[in-house]
């Protein structure tokens, strides 16, 4: 088998499974290896050959769709409003909100992203992306050092809020599943961070 055509099945088996996570809203459980092969046209033992595990595979498709949308919100631009972060009319709040709302919105393959960078952190993983999009938009009118720590901890309180959102009401006297409520949590953690 020719390498083109190797990287041409595995790209496709990728892009079926990809397909199907979106279809399923991410509930992979509901997924087969049996249906992704039949979509993508391939054996069965193709799967196994390229990916070891359903479970790998699936890791590799969260992996690319979380960083496809992470470069939407990584640009120079607030992907919400199309505001430089480097003016003063961008709003970090709001930034983080969307981030958010794409968690809510999106719960299993963040999920599944989250707890993957945190069992085998790399500064490649969804994580690090994430956190030097929010590097962007913090304002540079502080040391660089106290600038990664403020990214730092704007995003281990996103990936927090999101994993504990069932405890948020009994936790933080906040449910961090009404939108209201997690734009005013957020608001308060960038003035409580001083990113406002």
């Amino acid at each position: 088998m020719n390498q083109n055509t190797t990287q041409d099945i595995r790209e496709r088996i990728i892009d079926t499974a990809m397909a199907l996570i979106k279809q399923s809203d991410g509930l992979t459980e509901n997924i087969t290896v049996r249906e992704i092969a039949h979509k993508a046209d391939v054996a069965v033992g193709l799967i196994n050959y390229h990916f070891g595990s359903k479970k790998n595979l699936i890791e590799i498709c969260v992996q690319r769709i979380i960083s496809k949308v992470m470069e939407t919100f990584s640009g120079t631009d607030n992907p919400t409003t199309g505001k430089d972060v480097n003016s003063n009319e961008f709003d970090i709040a709001d930034f983080t909100a969307g981030v958010f709302t794409f968690l809510i919105n999106n719960p299993e393959i963040s999920k599944i992203s989250m707890l993957g960078d945190l069992s085998q952190p790399s500064t490649e993983s969804n994580s690090s992306v994430s956190y030097r999009a929010i590097l962007k938009t913090i304002p540079i009118n502080e040391p660089e050092n106290i600038r990664k720590i403020k990214a730092f901890m704007l995003l281990s309180t996103i990936q927090s809020a999101f994993l504990n959102r069932s405890l948020s009401k009994e936790l933080l006297a906040t449910d961090l599943y009404s939108k209201k409520d997690y734009c005013s949590f957020f608001r308060l953690v960038t003035e409580i961070l001083n990113i406002v």
